[in-house]
């Protein structure tokens, strides 16, 4: 589990990464990237599937960026999006697409 110190918690801060950060997607995940303090947030619609499926994609992509918190720069507002294909993927292939997409974003090298 990520500490709340490093979640993004209130509907304003969602807004506000949503309107000035830049997007990046992969197969599995949409990002949302902007400068700022060291926050993620994560995000599963219900075209994902019924709680359980989305829930589980959020717990999936979270702890990818809580195992690679390390690598991650301090100055980063982080959304991830799960998309519908998520659905039914192993952690090693959602892990793999999510530490791509974020090179391809070069925010990881």
């Amino acid at each position: 589990m990520l500490a709340r110190n490093l979640r993004l918690r209130r509907n304003k801060d969602y807004k506000t990464v949503f309107a000035q950060g830049k997007s990046f997607s992969s197969k599995y995940v949409v990002f949302y990237i902007m400068g700022g303090t060291k926050k993620y947030g994560f995000i599963a619609s219900k075209k994902v599937g019924n709680a359980v499926q989305r829930n589980r994609a959020k717990r999936l992509m979270r702890e990818v960026i809580r195992r690679h918190l390390s690598e991650l720069p301090q100055n980063l507002e982080i959304i991830c999006i799960a998309r519908a294909s998520l659905k039914g993927v192993s952690y090693s292939e959602v892990e793999r697409c999510v530490l791509n997409a974020l090179k391809k974003a070069k925010v990881l090298m």
